[in-house]
């Protein structure tokens, strides 16, 4: 699975470098970072999640789960951006977002077939980053970004009522991470567009521990994200 991202990753940006290389010779909206101290914005993209886990003692010390294995659904995001410009290289970034993902988790057991736990989370995330970029050539500079967020799971159903014949593998609602990534501002005449590649990796475990097989294997989830993003700014 990471070769596959890798590969996704490198694919992806061969495009951009592609495209920004034959992306126009006169510039357009030449003072678009100097106009305005802030501008806004909006983003839309994919993301692709996964837990970093650890196993318990319980998990060495039983017989029933082999191994486990986490599947990847390719999800959404959806987020509104402010930028405040702090200097000729240098922005501070406020982008509230709307993250629709799911993980399919598949535990390999010795003898009868074990159904999948399917984990959909909806996360309202407000993350701080800070934006690097470079020199502008033409329409076109890179740059690199990278900050702290807090997430807060609106599809956290810790709380229900639990299913003794199939219970759920729940998440705790909070999480705390940290994200960095790099991408292109490209300038047009009325707006500049924006593909970037993140990776964002939890701090805190956010694995509800329900007393059965499924989750006392475990000793903690954290989360592990790779957004694929397009930003269109004023």
């Amino acid at each position: 699975m990471h070769v596959v991202h890798r590969k996704k990753i490198g694919l992806l940006f061969i495009a951009m470098i592609t495209f920004a290389s034959s992306f126009g010779q006169g510039k357009n909206n030449p003072f678009y970072d100097y106009a305005r101290k802030i501008h806004f914005g909006f983003t839309i993209g994919t993301n692709f999640s996964t837990f970093k886990y650890d196993f318990s003692n319980t998990f060495y010390n039983q017989k029933n789960i082999h191994s486990i294995q986490v599947e990847q659904i390719p999800g959404i995001t959806l987020g509104a951006v402010s930028d405040l410009h702090l200097g000729e290289f240098f922005h501070l970034r406020f982008i509230p977002s709307l993250v629709l993902t799911q993980r399919n988790v598949r535990y390999t057991s010795a003898g009868d077939t074990i159904p999948i736990k399917q984990v959909e989370s909806a996360i309202v995330e407000l993350p701080l980053l800070l934006k690097f970029c470079s020199e502008r050539h033409n329409n076109v500079s890179f740059y690199v970004i990278g900050g702290g967020k807090f997430g807060y799971d609106l599809s956290s159903d810790y709380k229900a009522a639990k299913d003794p014949i199939n219970p759920k593998l729940a998440l705790l609602p909070q999480n705390y991470s940290y994200e960095f990534g790099a991408g292109l501002d490209m300038y047009f005449p009325l707006f500049k567009f924006s593909p970037e590649i993140k990776l964002s990796r939890g701090f805190n475990n956010v694995l509800y521990k329900d007393g059965t097989i499924y989750t006392n294997i475990f000793s903690r989830f954290r989360s592990n994200f790779m957004f694929i993003s397009f930003y269109f700014e004023g």
